[in-house]
């Protein structure tokens, strides 16, 4: 052969192996994605964002907020609150169910043991909704915990679930249950010094693949079906229903917006864009006591990275040189206050260096 068909032939070889390399992920989960266009134009939309939000409370009112039990309980992403007696919630990073009773002086006092314990898997919203607690699990799904006898129960064995709210109208044991699902791919357990399930590793793990295989759905208590809402979502997060039932609200990771799904009226199975531009990663979302407005945590701001995650060399690179990534970690306490009726902000509250509050996942 020609030498310089040969190297012809090894250089292309070298490239089609290197591509093959760099254009799958190293975590087995399959190949690094194309991200969608519209995708793209929503990231690019958030740019510049952070800044003009932050400046809406100068005062950083997050600064202000007590903290309870510190160094008592790790990772918890909710609290269910309250329950009849007054008690809250939580549950730890490694699944195990606390319970903080009140105390004097409006602060709260953890409750001694567990609860109860999960299992494998991560909890992410949960809620009482009488002497149950629901939980969203990353891993298994819908849990249903007796709290009068510590026993759980698995109500989506087929859906895993991030974060759930209870359909406002129904009676409590048989409400409906909105959830969303972040992905078709599984949680997996951290590496390191706990053997807790990460959920921002696997977050970043799906944004680097591209992934957009969320989605929103309601489980009926009555029927025992599981319906879907919306599908094909970049990291489907927080969920909540408005006051009256008539629509529920999902926010979008990976595309810094929360969309808008109509349940019931004219425009009933009509999606459209609640909230997007974002200053940073939507997580949680709850709907206010009033039901006239939306509480939306921001787990993390804006990166200089993002614009570059068009390219798919570039997260095929970064799923291979993680601490790359954690360098660029800033602590943000952030919670946005949003218009029920049309999404718009009507306030900030925010912990800019993330000196009280380094990271808001649910508000």
């Amino acid at each position: 052969m020609d030498p310089r068909m040969r190297t012809l032939h090894r250089v292309m070889l070298a490239a089609a192996l290197g591509g093959t390399f760099l254009f799958t992920m190293p975590d087995g989960s399959g190949p690094v994605l194309a991200l969608r266009p519209e995708l793209v134009a929503l990231q690019h939309a958030a740019a510049g964002k952070l800044a003009p939000v932050l400046a809406r409370d100068p005062e950083q009112r997050l600064r202000a907020c007590a903290r309870h039990a510190s160094g008592q309980i790790h990772g918890p992403e909710t609290v269910a609150a309250p329950a009849r007696n007054g008690s809250l919630y939580l549950i730890n990073r490694d699944n195990a169910v606390r319970r903080a009773d009140p105390a004097a002086g409006g602060s709260y006092a953890l409750a001694r043991g567990d609860v109860a314990h999960l299992g494998p898997g991560r909890a992410g919203g949960n809620v009482v909704d009488g002497e149950r607690l629901l939980v969203a699990d990353d891993l298994k799904g819908l849990v249903e915990l007796d709290l009068r006898t510590g026993r759980a129960s698995l109500l989506t064995p087929r859906h895993s679930a991030n974060d759930l709210d209870l359909h406002p109208s129904d009676p409590p044991g048989r409400a409906r249950i909105l959830f969303s699902r972040s992905t078709v791919f599984p949680i997996l357990p951290a590496r390191g010094a706990h053997s807790a399930y990460d959920a921002m590793d696997w977050y970043v793990r799906c944004a680097l693949r591209g992934d957009a295989t969320g989605g929103l759905y309601e489980y009926n208590a009555a029927t025992l079906e599981t319906t879907e809402l919306l599908a094909g979502l970049a990291f489907a997060n927080g969920a909540a229903y408005s006051a009256d039932g008539a629509f529920a609200l999902v926010a979008e990771s990976s595309a810094f917006r929360v969309l808008r799904v109509w349940l019931r009226g004219a425009n009933a199975g009509a999606v459209e864009t609640f909230a997007q531009g974002l200053p940073g990663f939507p997580d949680g979302i709850s709907r206010s006591a009033d039901g006239h407005s939306f509480w939306l945590a921001i787990v993390a701001p804006y990166s200089p990275v993002v614009p570059l995650l068009r390219f798919r060399l570039v997260r095929g690179l970064l799923a291979r040189a993680r601490p790359l990534l954690n360098m660029l970690k800033r602590p943000l306490g952030l919670v946005l206050q949003l218009r029920a009726s049309d999404g718009e902000l009507i306030a900030v509250y925010a912990d800019a260096r993330g000196d009280v509050v380094t990271r808001a996942d649910e508000p």
